[in-house]
């Protein structure tokens, strides 16, 4: 009766053995097959919710460097395009300047009345630049054109080829105009300019920035060719302090953008070196010594072989002792 009970137990501990070898066996293959020390959470269940928080966090930190590289792109558009303006309204000062020290004759002046209404087109066509499918100067209403021209109509109701102004048809200043993104946990940042902020408008007797003194200009030179309202050149230089408020204020818009793009820089250096301690910190969890794997495995197959046999040996002599 004792040598059965003993025999019992042995069998019961070589059936443990065996199975502890095959499961160690088949874990190390999994492994070998995955190229990853883990891949559930019974193989090691505080390494696995370390691995899963560190990968959730890299996750984060992706979609934070995705928000400012959007930033950048957007803020290198928008000084590129005030770049642009800023040109525009300087050919323009240099058109006034030698308009108010009358430079021209009333022929030459009609040039500089077609060139203003060139560059007018210019500018508006400028301030209704697009990044990724949005206006970049209409604030939050970014399907809607920022600028658009306003002509004259004849007699008849019928439009003509006369600018008669330039409206801002974007989000009001005085409205939630800023639009930002997550650059960091709980940190947004703004990458816009508004465009009636930084170019202004002339429209329903509202003059403002570039857009108001290059219709001002425009209006005071055909007042002097028609001889109208008593126009004369001396009317010119009280534009050019405009000109020069209103180009400075693009500047300064421009300024703004370059270094908020000096701020995201520096915001993209930290979540790199975040990054790169996640990755080390993910594989060091994570990836498995191949060359130890390998020799690993080899030696749990001759373990679990190795067990197999023990038993089928012990169970055999079991047998022909019960018979």
């Amino acid at each position: 009766m004792i040598g059965r009970v003993t025999s019992a137990l042995t069998n019961s501990n070589l059936v443990f053995s065996m199975q502890n070898s095959y499961s160690n066996y088949a874990k190390l293959t999994t492994q070998l097959s995955s190229g990853k020390k883990i891949n559930s959470m019974l193989d090691d269940p505080t390494q696995s919710v370390n691995l899963v928080n560190s990968k959730r966090e890299l996750t984060r930190i992706d979609s934070w460097s995705n928000n400012i590289k959007s930033l950048k792109n957007e803020i290198s558009q928008s000084t590129n395009t005030l770049d642009l303006l800023i040109e525009n309204g300087q050919r323009a000062k240099d058109l006034a300047t030698s308009a108010a020290n009358n430079v021209y004759n009333n022929g030459s002046l009609e040039a500089v009345k077609d060139e203003l209404d060139q560059i007018i087109s210019s500018v508006v066509s400028n301030a209704n630049t697009k990044y990724d499918g949005k206006y970049i100067f209409s604030g939050t209403n970014t399907q809607t054109q920022p600028y658009s021209i306003e002509y004259a109509v004849d007699n008849n109701g019928n439009k003509t080829d006369e600018i008669v102004g330039i409206k801002y048809n974007g989000t009001d200043k005085n409205g939630d105009w800023k639009r930002s993104l997550e650059i960091a946990d709980g940190v947004f940042q703004q990458g816009n300019v508004l465009g009636i902020e930084a170019l202004g408008e002339y429209s329903n007797g509202n003059s403002e920035g570039i857009m108001g003194c290059l219709m001002e200009f425009k209006n005071t030179v055909s007042d002097i060719l028609e001889n109208k309202n008593g126009a004369n050149y001396s009317d010119i230089s009280g534009l050019l302090d405009k000109f020069t408020t209103s180009i400075d204020k693009m500047a300064q818009s421009s300024s703004k953008l370059g270094s908020i793009s000096n701020k995201l820089n520096m915001t993209q250096t930290s979540l790199d070196n975040s990054q790169t301690n996640l990755k080390e910190k993910i594989s060091g969890i994570e990836d498995l010594d191949l060359t130890q794997a390998v020799t690993d495995w080899y030696s749990s197959q001759y373990a679990y072989q190795a067990s197999m046999q023990v038993f089928t040996a012990f169970n055999s002599m079991s047998l022909l002792n019960y018979l």
